[in-house]
């Protein structure tokens, strides 16, 4: 293992060191078989520091404990109907099972180019702005490779979701980490960019910190990538889950076409997370180096999920309001427990997310994600494994049924920290 790991910072567990310690051993032997068939950039990626906490999980629910999972951030409800049914009605059509655009069928982009006008009055061409996704982390990931050389500087907030850093280091770019913590609010310190970067991934509302960007760092932002000529890749997935004022665009900013993209995503917003469909949007040449990219890479969207998707954007008004209900009325009651518990914890107002801090009587978040495990058998996501910023904060996601969330809280209710 390149990074430290699960097996190195692995506490003695009783009853369960060897079932624990057995399964990292097996684990370490199959990825050292593997190496040999391995790049060196991808080994850094391969670590698994889980697997202590998916061994208790284990031990626990052999021993009849029902664990509530609330570490994955996957929505636990289906798309609406009218979702469903134009997937299916869109299977009758021979044409629907043909290679699709590469780009995204022509009414899909269209229909995202009139969402955008909409909701954030700013006019997009469908054919040179606009390009159709197999899910925004395909793009992410893509996007280093169709922007960077060798050697190029990519640099990403932390913590965050690991696609940002993924992708810079197997593109062959050299990443640089900005911080977000507590003392800037969870806005990365622009002042620390390094001067020749290349491309910065930023992601608001922000998860694992559920920070939501206003326009005035959105304005700062895009000046400071006028200033150095990087190009801004903000990663807007949960733009749509919002429970007040909705978040900006970082495209509504003047000049932000000149340096930025902007990915959206039909995963959280429509709670389509398994059909793997998603925009980016933005500057024309990005677009065009991440496309051509792509036609090396894959044939485009299944065309019955690119129909459903516009059904979804076109029906963005009239679905999402009942969406976004949930995730706020979960996002309050849960909040409040871990308040009442004793726990300090941030959601500023969108993102399905809580953002925890842990008690200063525990080392890590990993330890504290453990302690929580076997006392309640709630599991929660460990901060650290974002980033390092991370360390003293754990992630609690509400995409779990209404009950289990209840049961949690009760659960919650009886430690106090």
């Amino acid at each position: 293992f390149k990074q430290k790991t699960a097996y190195e910072i692995m506490p003695s567990l009783v009853g369960s060191e060897m079932c624990i310690r057995d399964r990292l051993l097996a684990l370490r032997e199959k990825i050292n078989s593997a190496m040999k068939f391995m790049n060196e950039k991808l080994r850094e990626f391969i670590s698994y520091p889980f697997a202590e906490l998916d061994s208790l999980k284990e031990k626990l629910e052999g021993a009849g404990k029902t664990i509530i999972d609330m570490g994955v951030g996957d929505p636990d409800f289906p798309p609406p109907k009218e979702i469903q049914g134009a997937l299916v009605a869109s299977l009758a059509n021979p044409k629907t099972h043909n290679y699709p655009s590469y780009t995204g069928e022509r009414e899909l982009r269209q229909s995202f180019a009139r969402f955008f006008l909409q909701r954030y009055k700013i006019k997009l061409d469908p054919e040179k702005n606009i390009l159709v996704l197999i899910g925004t982390k395909e793009g992410i990931f893509h996007l280093p490779n169709a922007i960077l050389n060798s050697g190029d500087i990519g640099a990403y907030t932390e913590p965050s979701y690991p696609v940002y850093r993924a992708g810079i280091v197997l593109a062959g770019g050299i990443p640089k980490e900005l911080p977000l913590t507590e003392d800037n609010n969870f806005f990365p310190d622009l002042s620390t960019l390094d001067d020749n970067v290349k491309l910065l991934f930023i992601n608001y509302p922000n998860n694992p910190t559920t920070q939501v960007a206003t326009k005035e760092f959105y304005e700062k932002l895009v000046r400071t990538a006028h200033e150095k000529g990087f190009l801004i890749a903000n990663d807007a997935s949960y733009n749509e889950i919002y429970f007040s004022s909705p978040p900006p665009s970082i495209l509504e900013i003047d000049g932000a076409l000149d340096v930025a993209v902007e990915f959206h995503s039909l995963s959280k917003t429509f709670s389509m997370s398994g059909w793997r469909i998603g925009f980016v949007v933005g500057n024309s040449d990005a677009i065009f180096a991440l496309s051509a990219l792509k036609k090396n890479i894959d044939s485009g969207v299944f065309r019955a999920v690119q129909a459903a998707a516009k059904t979804a954007i076109d029906s963005y008004w009239q679905i999402n309001d009942e969406i976004r209900a949930i995730y706020r009325d979960r996002v309050k009651a849960f909040k409040d427990a871990l308040t009442k518990s004793g726990l300090e914890s941030f959601n500023f107002g969108a993102t399905f997310y809580i953002w925890t801090k842990i008690p200063d009587s525990f080392g890590s978040s990993f330890e504290f994600v453990k302690f929580l495990l076997e006392e309640t058998g709630i599991l929660a996501m460990p901060g650290e494994s974002m980033g390092p910023s991370g360390k003293r904060f754990v992630r609690f996601s509400m995409t779990v049924p209404n009950r289990k969330i209840e049961e949690a809280m009760d659960r919650i209710s009886k430690i106090k920290f």
